[in-house]
């Protein structure tokens, strides 16, 4: 046959089925049955349906989409979530970043507070946790002079007077230059540091890899020695990095000065990964930042790239703070300060951590400060107007009255001024802190993985 003859065939063989389908009974025919036209042309359109690859990548968004609601149902209720600006899930990506190449390029962060944060409160939970995950060791700053932590004691063979930018007016030095941590002794003697740990159990916590001390204000030459091996700094720097690498991981190191300088800290650090510093200032209310040496400051935070700054004030205001003008006058210092911090470490992001739950006897009865959830409130709204993060302790607690139940709790987790935490208490609320900053982070991952 012929090209054309057999074309002509298979169409009449079309045909012939066309119209057998059309004129053949519905219910069959001496047993016999045969499709309808419409089955045949219903299954023709079914197959412009999703394919199974279509089908398979819907499933796999359904389930995506509920893992994103789980997320997005913490960030929205949750009162240990975190205040972002504008809400915006992206805040923290830069930190979070820089926190997955920490060991490449460590970073450090500073944890400013007033005395709730004192001893390493709620600090060191952080820090443990983010060394644990992150990597890096160290307690971080230590002061220039005898102090102690549940973690690390740090003695000096000297008295050297002591200045700082808060608090009580006659420790002032008459300068701006108190260095990043608004606190510095003045050496015009020969003296040993020496810094040890308090307890052998917190490994990652007292053990460190290089000592670096902090100075400025230099009249003279600076000697520094430790380990046999010395350095010196001449006058003219602003703020002077001497620092010693360390054998391993030490848990104890000395450093022995001469000369005339201002101290403002040692750093015993890791090598890589993560560093934080606690930085309390008791009676502070955080309104300090602009009134030190903008040098100083921007120096440290670039020098030891600072990727985020912890600003925990209020709890020492909220007792005094009983009239509008008062807290809006507050409040605009707040603001001010969080901004003159921004421009000095444009890579950083700032979370203000609003006061605790504080309780006072109104009418003979021990309840919540009156105007403390307005005020926390008020701080959440300027933090967040200043592009800063808000993460709300009173919130995290319980609210109101939640102090009375933190008091009383078995092993108790404040204290009887009703006011500041025990250590069993600033532990947890480091703990709730992390969880916390820890979704972000994993959905900071799982973004990562299904959206780009």
């Amino acid at each position: 046959m012929k090209r054309y003859q057999i074309v002509l065939f298979l169409f009449g063989v079309i045909a012939a089925l066309a119209v057998l389908c059309a004129v053949f009974p519905a219910e069959g025919l001496w047993g016999l049955r045969f499709p309808q036209l419409s089955e045949i042309l219903s299954a023709t359109e079914n197959q412009t349906g999703p394919s199974p690859e279509e089908l398979i990548e819907q499933r796999r968004q359904a389930v995506l989409s509920a893992q994103r609601d789980q997320y997005h149902a913490f960030f929205q209720e949750d009162p240990a979530r975190f205040y972002l600006p504008e809400g915006d899930l992206r805040f923290f990506d830069p930190l979070f970043d820089a926190l997955e190449h920490a060991e490449q390029k460590p970073l450090r962060i500073v944890h400013y507070g007033d005395s709730q944060i004192e001893e390493d409160r709620i600090t060191g939970t952080i820090r443990e946790k983010l060394q644990e995950r992150f990597g890096g060791n160290g307690p971080g700053l230590m002061p220039a002079r005898r102090r102690s932590t549940p973690r690390i004691g740090g003695n000096s063979t000297a008295e050297l007077d002591r200045f700082f930018n808060y608090g009580d007016a006659s420790h002032r030095a008459g300068i701006r230059q108190y260095g990043p941590f608004a606190d510095f002794v003045r050496l015009d003697t020969v003296t040993t540091l020496s810094y040890y740990p308090v307890r052998s159990r917190d490994k990652g916590q007292h053990s460190f890899e290089r000592a670096t001390l902090l100075a400025g204000n230099l009249k003279s030459r600076l000697s520094v020695s430790s380990k046999g091996q010395t350095q010196t700094a001449e006058p003219g720097g602003s703020l002077e990095f001497i620092r010693f690498e360390l054998p391993d991981s030490s848990a104890r190191v000395s450093l022995t000065l001469a000369g005339y300088a201002d101290l403002y800290g040692v750093l015993l650090d890791s090598k890589t990964g993560v560093r934080m510093d606690n930085v309390p200032m008791r009676g502070c209310s955080g309104t300090i930042f602009t009134t030190m040496d903008s040098g100083q400051l921007r120096e440290f935070y670039q020098r030891e790239n600072v990727r985020l700054i912890l600003l925990q004030y209020g709890g020492n205001s909220v007792p005094y703070l009983n009239t509008d003008k008062g807290i809006s006058t507050y409040l605009a210092s707040i603001r001010k300060q969080i901004r003159h911090l921004q421009g000095l470490a444009p890579e950083a992001k700032i979370v203000f951590v609003g006061p605790s739950d504080m309780a006072t006897a109104v009418s003979g009865k021990r309840q919540t400060y009156p105007r403390l959830p307005g005020i926390v409130d008020s701080l959440r709204v300027s933090a967040n107007a200043c592009g800063a993060a808000y993460w709300d302790i009173y919130g995290v607690m319980g609210g109101e009255n939640s102090m009375i139940r933190w008091v009383q709790a078995k092993p108790a987790l404040a204290g009887s001024d009703y006011v500041h935490f025990t250590l069993a208490g600033s532990q947890r609320v480091g703990e709730m802190f992390c969880d916390a900053f820890f979704l972000y982070y994993d959905y900071y991952r799982w973004r990562k993985q299904h959206e780009e």
